[in-house]
């Protein structure tokens, strides 16, 4: 038997009544998936018609007075009953009919989401709600810095990352700057191309004799003080070398033997590559070698985080090397036609990194890390404490406060599997996360902590979002914030999904089939398969806290859409931070992911081994190259690739959609699955009809 109801209205101020509205068979109540979120949305679909007496009772108050609606349902008969939708109006949003003394009218629905959502955007000064904070342990990690002598810019690396800052001006000695010298290397180039016969550049050490030999493509090149020549199988060639002062060859010119095939002249000028490098750290020794002070006029322009430096050079760190390609690489253009290439070393399997890519010319400079690179940064760490750090659930619970104080969040599996179970449910980690305004980390060991921290709790969510593929709801007053995959399981992280409503098994008594039965009818939600994600966040950052775009490996997705998840308001690379804080906002926070040993809360090393190189990434669990773990999830299709490696996603998304209807004496959770003829469909939309109690519900399936 279909239950009954009972309206019950108030007149806000001025009183509550039962009412006895009109209404037809189309008024339904209809739950609707949030765009973009997880959660639903109730409504009330039909019009509400009030005659005679309610007429009068609504038309009698002033306009400014909101009526509040309450449909209260009874499964008995009226002996119990319990509230089943509430919705509110205005005199405004009705239609009156004096003739016929009738008010019309479609009460917008309310719902737990209302306060939320009416404030989710309000922008609040986080410091002045006085969220909870705890000091977060972190290292001041040494970075090795390398310059190329004449060049804007210097290289900067640690740990498998690298940048270039800018120099404040070119110095004219590096070593004043407490630069090693790394490496060197003599380059001669062809001015003139219009003789073939001598290759166009020759390079090798810099000579410590009077005679010095360069190869180059099998042509042997030999150098005296006076004179030179060129020699191949026979001598084509011989010049006068040109001298800067008594010490620096600059060049030569090079004319014809006569009688042989040789003709023209051929000028070449010559240049020395110098390559240096410093550690910058915070420490006063690294490996017991004393480090200094850095100059207050150091070329780089901001080293407020760290004080100290020191000369750096290791055997075969630096790669000069001539290898082009005829295919564009991304280290850019020699000359038409040819190509700068990374540099095949044998029996060397780890990273090489340009430098100072923009001043090359036919040579072209790397950096080979050394094994004891690791050895030495480690050494050269300085512990320090970031103190003022916000828990992310203390933060959600202050804002919730102020927009919907009578929705809760607690830092517990109760509000959150995913922040504070046992271990998360994804990655079996336990990590706890915090933010704290950027200029607390820019200015590392402040003596004051930032007074303005302007965040809405919509910034947080859609952070949630975004990094990890977490999603909101409410449920009995209760915040809640999942993974998606406890959604696509009905509420579960088990393998087990949570089924409501079977209706292969639930039969029709008319016809006695399935309620499943001939609904075999979908359509596939293209629009929504992406062929490309690409990640990034507020500033910039290294490669690996930036991610490598995932690829999606498919001929049916859409591959011109490429959908740009960039994390609003956050960055999560706290070295690049410290080593390069005039490239850095002030505005927005840092994330971080903190794990707890003996009351302490600190930043753990995360390392990834990616091209045969060890990176060791300090707060690592919010870096792209790991939290793309949570996408694999719910991905367009099963195959997808990440810098080239093809890869099987755990599950994809659902996007074959179908329309069923069944009936629904009692309303759906629509957290759970419905299982149907095509599997275990995800309820999208679902209306349930007052009189009928039929429910007519959009599902989503997974594609493959």
């Amino acid at each position: 038997m279909n239950p009954i109801y009972k309206f019950q209205l108030t007149a806000v101020g001025y009183g509550t009544e039962i009412v006895f509205p009109i209404w037809k068979t189309d008024l339904s109540k209809e739950y609707t998936k949030e765009n973009q979120q997880q959660f639903f949305r109730t409504k009330l679909s039909g019009k509400l018609t009030f005659v005679a007496a309610d007429f009068e009772y609504i038309w009698t108050k002033p306009i400014d007075t909101e009526f509040r609606l309450e449909i209260f349902i009874s499964y008995d008969n009226g002996v119990t009953w319990s509230s089943y939708l509430k919705g509110h109006f205005w005199k405004t949003d009705a239609d009156f009919d004096f003739d016929e003394r009738t008010c019309i009218v479609t009460p917008e629905a309310d719902d737990e989401y209302t306060a939320v959502l009416n404030g989710i955007e309000k922008e609040f000064n986080l410091i002045k709600l006085a969220p909870q904070i705890v000091p977060i342990h972190y290292d001041k990690r040494p970075m090795l810095q390398i310059y190329v002598g004449g060049q804007s810019v210097v290289g900067c690396f640690l740990s498998g990352m690298w940048w270039e800052q800018e120099v404040t001006e070119i110095p004219e000695n590096p070593l004043n700057y407490h630069f090693a010298l790394m490496g060197v290397r003599r380059e001669f180039r062809r001015k003139n191309i219009q003789f073939p016969i001598v290759p166009d550049a020759f390079f090798g050490p810099t000579p410590s004799t009077t005679e010095f030999t360069m190869v180059n493509d099998d042509f042997t090149l030999h150098f005296y003080q006076s004179p030179g020549y060129y020699q191949q199988a026979e001598i084509l060639y011989q010049g006068q070398a040109l001298w800067r002062g008594s010490a620096s060859l600059m060049g030569f010119t090079l004319s014809p033997i006569a009688g042989t095939i040789a003709s023209g002249t051929v000028q070449m000028d010559g240049s020395e590559i110098s390559v240096f490098a410093r550690l910058v750290c915070d420490v006063d020794t690294i490996s017991g070698v004393s480090t200094y002070d850095i100059l207050a006029n150091d070329i780089v322009a901001d080293n407020r985080n760290y004080h100290k430096c020191v000369g750096y050079s290791a055997t075969d760190a630096i790669v000069f090397s001539d290898a082009l390609t005829g295919t564009p690489t991304e280290y850019g253009i020699y000359q038409p036609g040819f190509y700068y290439q990374k540099p095949a070393i044998p029996l060397y399997y780890g990273e090489l990194y340009p430098c100072a890519r923009k001043g090359w010319g036919r040579l072209s400079v790397w950096f080979r890390p050394d094994l004891m690179d690791a050895v030495i940064e480690e050494q050269g760490r300085a512990p320090s404490v970031l103190n003022d750090a916000f828990p992310l659930g203390s933060a959600i619970s202050v804002l919730l406060k102020e927009i919907a104080p009578d929705i809760t969040f607690e830092e517990t599996a109760e509000y959150s599997e995913f922040l504070y179970g046992e271990r998360n449910p994804i990655t079996a980690i336990v990590q706890h996360l915090f933010i704290t305004p950027k200029s607390n980390v820019i200015n590392s060991g402040y003596d004051q902590p930032a007074q303005k921290a302007p965040i809405t709790l919509k910034t947080l969510m859609d952070m949630l979002r975004d990094c990890f593929r977490c999603y909101w709801f409410i449920e009995n007053g209760k915040f809640r914030i999942e993974h998606i995959s406890f959604f696509m399981g009905g509420g579960s992280y088990t393998g087990s999904p949570i089924v409501g409503r079977d209706l292969t098994e639930e039969i029709e008594t008319r016809n006695g089939k399935d309620w499943a039965f001939a609904t075999s009818k979908f359509s596939y939600d293209k629009p929504e398969m992406t062929g490309r994600y690409q990640f990034g966040w507020m500033d910039d950052v290294t490669d690996l806290f930036e991610g490598y775009p995932i690829d999606i490996l498919s001929n049916y997705v859409n591959k011109e859409r490429i959908e740009d998840i960039s994390v609003k308001d956050f960055t999560s690379d706290i070295d690049y931070i410290l080593l390069n804080p005039s490239q850095i906002s002030q505005d927005g926070f840092v994330l971080l992911s903190a794990t707890l040993s003996d009351g302490v809360y600190s930043l753990p090393y995360v390392n990834f081994i990616l091209n045969y190189t060890d990176h060791n990434l300090q707060n690592g669990f919010v870096a792209f190259v790991y939290l793309q773990n949570y996408y694999i999830y719910d991905l367009p299709a099963r195959n997808y690739a990440i810098n080239g490696v093809q890869r099987a996603a755990i599950g994809t998304k659902k996007l074959m959609s179908q329309t069923i209807n069944f009936p629904c004496i009692y309303d759906v959770d629509v957290l759970h699955l419905i299982k149907t003829s095509l599997g275990l469909g995800s309820i999208e939309k679902i209306s349930i009809n007052l009189s009928s109690r039929q429910g007519k519900a959009t599902l989503k399936y997974n594609a493959e």
